[in-house]
């Protein structure tokens, strides 16, 4: 395992000297490789962020004040209207966020790409997580893995992420 680098490491003291004295950044030496579709053109893209967004009337607030975060996730149909959606995060200052929820679930941007013909669509769900995460070990192991299963059953060929 590699040593982290010098604002990473900084970064992780001011973590465990604020929230959770346990803190430590998951480092990966390698990674898996997905090829990006060969036209964007042709593919369908789904939203996916790490901004605590969920849906007002029908989901329950992400656990934000936990001391570990919450590993949940909102499954959210781009269709909701923006006034339905809130951001339930408290490691972020999401006030620009929540008065244009496009910077973090850019929804308009991405009908707009498919209107134009520059993406082949817009998948009808994005998926929501709450970015801090102190153990991330269900997400990694449980959460993040099913949320992959659905975009790979639903034909989806590519996600993009809006981190907070």
């Amino acid at each position: 395992m590699s040593s982290l680098p010098g604002p990473l490491e900084a970064l992780q003291k001011r973590i465990r000297q604020r929230w959770y004295a346990g803190f430590a950044w998951v480092v990966h030496e390698t990674a898996p490789w997905s090829p990006a579709p060969a036209s964007l053109a042709g593919a369908t893209i789904a939203l996916v962020s790490t901004c605590g967004i969920y849906r007002l009337d029908h989901h329950v607030p992400f656990d934000a004040w936990h001391d570990l975060g919450d590993p949940s996730f909102r499954e959210i149909h781009v269709d909701t209207p923006p006034e339905r959606l809130r951001i339930a995060h408290s490691h972020y200052d999401s006030t620009q966020a929540a008065a244009d929820l496009n910077v973090v679930l850019p929804i308009a941007h991405f009908r707009r790409l498919a209107a134009d013909g520059v993406i082949g669509g817009l998948h009808p769900w994005a998926y929501s997580f709450m970015g801090y995460l102190a153990e991330p070990a269900q997400l990694i192991r449980e959460t993040a893995p099913e949320v992959a299963r659905r975009l790979r059953a639903e034909g989806v060929h590519a996600a993009f992420l809006t981190p907070c």
